[in-house]
């Protein structure tokens, strides 16, 4: 809710129309307020609030899998560029987090290789990193 908060309070700084800058702050912050209290109210009704139970060893390995995977992504990005990159790095998770088989994986990190250079580097021409290879 603090994030709320701040995100809120950052929005009502800035100096345009809310049809403009501060429109999607302003909304990221009331809907982080609103998910707060609707994550506080079930505990607050309760007389003595639980605590959810800590994720077993498996859940923390993957995610710790999956914050050690998005680093090595961010690191490799300038490297191998963003197709690369990319590819590597949802076929990675495909195989780890999912239970997709190999044809499965490969079939969907090429779409999605696909369709993230579609959308990204033809439809909004952002400029992205294309690495050693020049892909």
């Amino acid at each position: 809710m603090s994030l709320g908060v701040l995100a809120l309070v950052e929005a009502l700084r800035i100096k345009d129309a809310w049809q403009g800058a501060k429109l999607m702050p302003a909304a990221l912050g009331v809907t982080l307020i609103a998910l707060g209290i609707g994550h506080l109210a079930p505990s607050m009704a309760d007389s003595v609030a639980t605590l959810p139970p800590w994720p077993d060893a498996l859940a923390l390995r993957r995610v710790v899998f999956m914050f050690c995977a998005l680093a090595l992504y961010v690191a490799a990005l300038p490297h191998l560029g963003f197709l690369v990159a990319t590819t590597l790095f949802t076929l990675t998770l495909l195989r780890a987090l999912g239970s997709c088989s190999w044809a499965k994986a490969l079939a969907l990190t090429g779409a999605i290789a696909i369709a993230s250079h579609v959308v990204f580097i033809r439809w909004l021409g952002m400029p992205v990193p294309s690495g050693l290879l020049g892909v």
